[in-house]
């Protein structure tokens, strides 16, 4: 277990998901326990699927989740360079090295004619496997094909009937013939490597010790440990991570959670209740905690322990485990976090946000100034995120339950007719209301003044504080339900509650 090298290596043909994060971060935690190196490398020779801007959306959903590597595209290393684009010349004299050793042969084959053959042998109802027709050819043959330029791929020679055996840290012993295993290509006709040439031999390049990837590449292993073998390289150790399906046992999709990481930072989730999750998706710290520190799992972290049972995603589960950290993360460091998101957000606020939250629209004659608002969000935030902490299930959670701190309030329809039924004088309460406030002093505007003001408002009418409170939550907040009203109102401020008393009051007399 010296020196041990573990890599990731994404292809960028789409976001970061929840099952390419969990390898990578396996793979970062391997590493980690075993003070090895963490190799980023991107795989990028698929150019009918790549997509180059999804390269830099990788590298920074890896950053938010804080998982480093020692080595990789931006950074650099000695084993680079770590784009398989910029690796080709390496492939082609690998390629050249198997042809000359006679253990790989050129393909003049169209695809037209594979597809035939394909067809062919399905209406036999065989298997299709590839028939060696190229690989019959003399040395004649292949001149005066070369010759006239027609295109050809590199196929590797597949043995026959030679066992093809590898013992997998979670799936044990793996054995498969090699007739199974028809003569594949590595490099294609646009000169471009297929994935199981270009795996093998950047894995042997850049001294991969463990290779750890999902258990959809187990078919895979097979292919490269003959490319393995006919190179003459040291295989390094696998390990397949086992699928991770929906609650349901359906394949994973969008509809169950399975979002890009990128959505989830968006969506308000912590990395560090992300990764938590990510952790327990075919993995165990023991059998019954679900919330453990980072350092912990490193601790306990081995590749013996990865359950070969497919893993089951939960998308409540994720929610719950990232309203704990909301609940637990430190007051000052939340605030910081709400602030920088809250000013990204109204930095790009348009009239259907407003609205969507039951806010005010802001018009040409009452504009809405960002300046304004950024310095309210600098004083109350601090005081504004213990009343919301232990609420939410994430950040956007939080964004939402704050924005009339900030913004005008738009009372719903059917507000005005609230009381109507109920043996209650709403608009005399509010009345008193605002005469309890403004006779509190500006020094002593706090929640506890307050709160003794109102209580003794809701005695000196015979009614209960609750039904006071339900007549203020509707004036001050637009709805039934806010955060504690004291606290909401020292909040505010004397000025902005008084000015929402006086508006309702207005609406419902």
């Amino acid at each position: 277990m010296n020196n041990i090298r573990v890599r990731f290596a994404p292809s960028p043909t789409g976001y970061l998901h929840i099952g390419s994060a969990r390898t990578a971060y396996f793979n970062w935690l391997f590493a980690q326990k075993q003070k090895g190196r963490f190799i980023l490398r991107i795989e990028d020779t698929d150019i009918s699927r790549h997509q180059e801007e999804m390269i830099d959306i990788i590298l920074d959903s890896l950053k938010w989740l804080s998982i480093s590597w020692d080595e990789g595209p931006d950074i650099g290393g000695d084993f680079g360079p770590y784009r398989q684009s910029e690796r080709n010349e390496i492939y082609q004299e690998f390629a050249k090295k198997l042809l000359d050793n006679k253990k790989a042969y050129r393909c003049f084959c169209t695809p037209e004619e594979l597809e035939q053959r394909r067809q062919d042998s399905a209406k036999r109802g065989e298997f299709f496997s590839y028939d060696r027709k190229c690989l019959k050819l003399d040395e004649d043959q292949i001149n005066k094909k070369l010759e006239e330029k027609i295109p050809f791929s590199i196929r590797i020679v597949s043995p026959e009937n030679k066992i093809i055996s590898f013992t997998d840290n979670v799936y044990g012993k793996i054995e498969v013939i090699s007739s199974t295993i028809d003569d594949f290509i590595i490099i294609r006709s646009n000169k471009l490597p297929t994935y199981n040439f270009s795996a093998a031999i950047d894995d042997y390049l850049m001294k991969i010790t463990h290779v750890i990837r999902g258990e959809d590449h187990l078919s895979n292993t097979p292919k490269q440990l003959l490319v393995y073998e006919a190179l003459n390289f040291m295989p390094p150790s696998f390990t397949h991570l086992p699928m991770i399906l929906a609650k349901s046992g359906e394949k994973l999709s969008k509809r169950h959670g399975a979002i890009s990481i990128e959505s989830y930072r968006d969506e308000g989730f912590l990395p560090e209740a992300v990764k938590n999750y990510l952790a327990l998706l075919g993995w165990a710290f023991d059998e019954k905690t679900t919330i453990f520190d980072e350092k912990e799992i490193i601790k306990k972290f081995t590749l013996g322990t990865i359950n070969k049972k497919a893993a089951k995603f939960d998308y409540e589960k994720i929610l719950h485990i990232n309203s704990v950290y909301i609940k637990n993360h430190k007051i000052s460091d939340l605030a910081v976090l709400i602030k920088n998101r809250f000013k990204k957000r109204i930095s790009e606020m348009d009239v259907s946000f407003l609205k969507e939250n039951g806010l005010k629209a802001a018009d040409t004659e009452n504009p809405i100034s960002r300046e304004a608002v950024f310095e309210d969000i600098e004083n109350k935030m601090d005081a504004i995120i213990p009343l919301v902490n232990k609420r939410a299930k994430t950040l956007n959670d939080i964004e939402k339950m704050i924005y009339p701190f900030f913004f005008d309030i738009a009372y719903p329809d059917d507000i005005k007719n609230f009381f109507k039924n109920k043996n209650i004088n709403a608009a005399g309460l509010i009345q008193q209301a605002e005469s309890s406030l403004n006779e509190i002093k500006d020094n002593d505007f706090n929640r506890l003044i307050i709160e003794r003001g109102l209580r003794n408002l809701a005695e000196k009418n015979n009614i209960s504080f609750a039904e006071l409170a339900e007549v203020l939550r509707l004036a001050l907040w637009g709805r039934t339900v806010s955060l504690p009203i004291f606290e909401t109102i020292e909040i505010l401020g004397r000025k902005k509650s008084l000015n929402r008393l006086s508006d309702y009051e207005e609406l419902i007399s």
